[in-house]
Parts: structure tokens; C-alpha cells; sequence
């Protein structure tokens, strides 16, 4: 299994030889997201989109539009109806718990905490990674830790400080692959308070054995 994180929550996740991007963004209000080197033209073909909720970061129909028709995307059952229009026949809507075999893999939409309605997702191919309940025997977890904030005041996004508390619920996964701390930032009206540095402090001070993955955006992490 392969896990490259780009930005937001846009995740390059290979394994048995399918290939699953969730929240693939490039643009929000027309400006390029850091990294800007990476762009749509080097995005592999994906066996399966994933769109954890509709927010600006996490969802882009302009992106979705550019997909090959047939591409399976899912996304959460409530919101579907906002790719409806986009000619994607392979458009499905999902619902927390409901596990589905897909070429070989189980994919399991599971709750997420966050106003936009999230679902996060477990995959279980050759090896299983969360991508953000229950307890898995999880080998990775692609967890959000950039900590959002608009003029001083929290997004109520999660930070490196909370990101120890949500390892051990997930039963202490082998890596953490840090998620949703680069993108468009504009001065004090956005910016992102958590980075893998802080992360690695924070973790540095527990007895957790999980290990950071990566620290900067396009590192490739290889389970």
C-alpha cells in the first residue's frame, strides 16, 4: 500500500492495485492550492473517488467534471445530489457502516464529527488504512491535524494536540499520515496553526509507538 497526501484532504491511496483519491482540489475561488506544482494533468487515473463531505476544500464538481464518465465516485447519500448534474455514471451516495466489496477491497464509510456531514472511510485491501467507532487493526491512518483558524478564532478543526486522543480510539495504527495542513492560506483571515512538526512534539511527549509518515505534502509513504 502506497499513501501520498497532496492537500486538504486529498489523498493518493494505492493498494491491490487500485488506485483511490479522496477529495481531489486544486483550485478554491479560481486561486491554485499549494503545492501549486501539482495539478490535475499529474493526478493518476483513479479506480474510485472518494468525497468525504461538500465543503469548498473537499469538494470541486469542476475536478469531478474533468473525470473520466465512468469513474465510480462516491460520496455521502444526503449530498449526492450535488453531483447529480455532472454526467458521472458511476455516481453513488453511501451511508455510514455500509461495507461494500469493490474489485477485491472492502471500503466501510464510517462517521465523521464535522458540520459538513463527513464520512470518513476504512479501507481494507492489502493493507488497512482510516482515512478521516469501531476498533480496526489499523496499519495507517490519514488524520487531519492543520487546526484551522479565521482571525485568531478555531474552525473547530482538529490539531496536533488531539491527534494522540483520536490514535489510541483508533487502536494505535503503525503510521499516521498527517492530512488537511496545506492549501490556501490568507494571512490572518486563514491560516492553518498545526503542521508535522508540531504533530512529532506532541507525539513526542506520549508513549503512543505510532509513527508519523510524512512531513511535507507529495511524500510518498509505503506500507
Amino acid at each position: 500500500m502506497k499513501l501520498t497526501y497532496i492537500r486538504w484532504s486529498m489523498t493518493i491511496i494505492e493498494t491491490s492495485g487500485l488506485t483511490i483519491i479522496t477529495d481531489p482540489v486544486f483550485r478554491i475561488f479560481g486561486m491554485h492550492q499549494a503545492p501549486r506544482s501539482y495539478t490535475f494533468e499529474r493526478m493518476p487515473r483513479p479506480d474510485l473517488v472518494f468525497i468525504s463531505h461538500t465543503h469548498i476544500n473537499h469538494f470541486a464538481p469542476s475536478v469531478l467534471g474533468q473525470l473520466d464518465p465512468s469513474t465510480p465516485v462516491w460520496m455521502p447519500a444526503d449530498k449526492v445530489h450535488r453531483a447529480s448534474r455532472l454526467g458521472l455514471a458511476a455516481l453513488r451516495g453511501v451511508r455510514e457502516w455500509e461495507s461494500i466489496e469493490f474489485n477485491g477491497i472492502r471500503l466501510t464509510p464510517v462517521p465523521g464529527f464535522h458540520a459538513g456531514g463527513e464520512l470518513g472511510l476504512v479501507i481494507e485491501g492489502d493493507r488497512t488504512v482510516y482515512f478521516a467507532g469501531h476498533h480496526w487493526n489499523l496499519d495507517a491512518a490519514l488524520l487531519p491535524i492543520g487546526d484551522l483558524h479565521s482571525m485568531g478564532l478555531p474552525f473547530r478543526h482538529i490539531g496536533p494536540r488531539r491527534v494522540p486522543q483520536a490514535l489510541r480510539l483508533l487502536g494505535e495504527p503503525r503510521f499516521v499520515v498527517p492530512t488537511h495542513y496545506s492549501g490556501m492560506t490568507l494571512g490572518p483571515l486563514m491560516y492553518f496553526k498545526g503542521t508535522p512538526r508540531k504533530l512529532a512534539e506532541v507525539i513526542g511527549v506520549t508513549e503512543l509507538g505510532t509513527i508519523i509518515g510524512t512531513t511535507r505534502p507529495l511524500e510518498i509513504v509505503e506500507l
